[in-house]
């Protein structure tokens, strides 16, 4: 369940919503404490400078200090804080806790919790200079007394601050993210159920190809990455069934290819055993032949194995390959010759050197030749070109035989692979030729295609790269 998609969505967007409401709610908590810090300091300002104006003007008024102990009293109710009025002298003339009047006061007396003035200055009503302010009439300079205030009012605005924060908006955030969360709860399940369903249906698929079946596909109209990954996966299905096919029929071609001449060399030994036939020149040809054919097909099989196995690294160096087209006619002109073929080679005078491994292109050369005159009937003609395509020399073998069907085309390079089956002991091969060919094309860095038309031949066509001048 941990380890599940659907609960590491859940828990990615249950984690996104807390980490989103934590952070709002610390910069709104934050706000609203400056707001009221700011605003404490204000009022605090207006209602000092409010008690310094009314003390001025008693002072003033009454032309003395008495009685304004009382005044200092309802103000220190009003206020929530500790109000100490002193003459010029120190003394205390009014105190909102009424312990101090009288006596000299110091504002660095233990346990009170006020600051001391600053010496020398004037407060205008307006400054934050400390608790301490200096009390003159407004039509005169003369100072009259000091003026003392507790900070308690703008701690106070502060602790009420985070009480409404914590309490009430707080609150409010506390829900929103528990409908956030359930919100996330309901959309996590559509999403992972939308997201799911084609990953199971993948998984389910890929168990059964993990057990042979390779008829399973996946049908998912999806057009992001999922579908993506349904297409890829159907693809690799499609690839490995196809794979599959031509195993099955590799290895049955295998059992057939071998058990032909195995058969044969059997019933030819056991006809001279038993006297039917004696061990004259020609049986001993027959067998030979058997075993040449037999031997062929393990050797094309050996050297497919080796390519196929990337084991076979060629020896590339510098070579004309019009020598090479020229040396392959001539081994291959009496073949065509006894068939009643015409062999024929197109070759500028100009082709430049080609990087290759002699012995592995002869072979190509040899195998698509073969190839021609095996599928071309008496009186036709195979031609040979070649022509410089930029960093490349392109080779073309053109026969006028019977061609390939357009159904065969895809699969002509495959083991075994065979147009007609009927053929498969008349022409000779192993079937293996065009597939060495196209391994061996492909070592040197180049491709080989093939074009047909059914009933007016086929054209093979590869490419090897030019030799790079250093």
């Amino acid at each position: 369940m941990i380890h599940s998609l659907q609960f590491r969505l859940l828990a990615a967007f249950a984690l996104v919503i807390l980490i989103t409401i934590s952070s709002i709610f610390f910069l709104i908590s934050q706000a609203t404490i400056a707001e009221v810090r700011q605003f404490g300091e204000r009022f605090e300002r207006a209602y000092t400078g409010k008690m310094r104006a009314d003390l001025s003007r008693y002072y003033s008024t009454q032309g003395g200090w008495e009685g304004i102990q009382p005044v200092v009293e309802q103000w220190g109710e009003l206020y929530k804080q500790r109000i100490i009025v002193t003459d010029i002298t120190g003394t205390t003339i009014a105190d909102s806790k009424k312990e101090l009047v009288g006596k000299p006061y110091s504002p660095d007396s233990p346990g009170m919790l006020i600051q001391s003035p600053r010496k020398g200055a004037e407060d205008t009503g307006t400054g934050t200079e400390g608790f301490g302010r200096l009390l003159q009439p407004p039509w005169e300079r003369e100072t009259i007394g000091m003026l003392y205030i507790s900070p308690g009012l703008l701690a106070d605005s502060e602790r009420v601050a985070l009480q409404i924060i914590y309490s009430k908006i707080g609150r409010f955030f506390l829900w929103g993210g528990l409908i956030a969360v359930g919100i996330a709860l309901a959309i996590t399940f559509f999403m992972s159920r939308r997201i799911l369903s084609p990953v199971r249906a993948l998984t389910a698929a890929a168990q059964s190809l993990g057990r042979g079946d390779f008829s399973q596909r996946v049908q998912i109209k999806d057009k992001g990455e999922v579908g993506e990954l349904t297409n890829a996966f159907n693809s690799m299905a499609s690839d490995l069934e196809r794979a599959e096919s031509l195993r099955r029929n590799m290895v049955a071609d295998v059992a057939h290819e071998l058990r032909t001449p195995l058969s044969n060399l059997r019933g030819y030994l056991e006809a001279v055993h038993d006297g039917i036939i004696k061990p004259d020149v020609d049986t001993i040809h027959s067998l030979n032949e058997e075993a040449m054919l037999l031997s062929r097909l393990v050797d094309d099989l050996q050297e497919l194995s080796l390519v196929e196995a990337d084991k076979i690294k060629p020896t590339r160096q510098p070579e004309q390959i019009a020598d090479l087209i020229k040396q392959a006619m001539a081994t291959t002109q009496s073949q065509a010759t006894a068939k009643g073929l015409s062999l024929t080679a197109n070759l500028p005078d100009n082709l430049p050197p080609v990087d290759i491994d002699q012995q592995r292109i002869a072979q190509v050369l040899h195998n698509l030749i073969e190839n021609a005159i095996a599928h071309t009937s008496e009186g036709g003609t195979i031609t040979i070109d070649a022509r410089e395509c930029q960093n490349w020399v392109q080779v073309s073998v053109t026969d006028t035989g019977e061609g390939i069907p357009p159904e065969d085309l895809p699969n002509i390079f495959e083991r075994f692979y065979r147009v007609d089956k009927s053929r498969a002991r008349a022409t000779g091969g192993t079937g293996l030729g065009l597939t060495i060919a196209k391994r061996l094309v492909e070592v040197h860095g180049g491709k080989i295609e093939v074009q047909s038309e059914l009933g007016k031949g086929s054209r093979f066509t590869f490419t090897i790269p030019v030799f790079a001048q250093s």
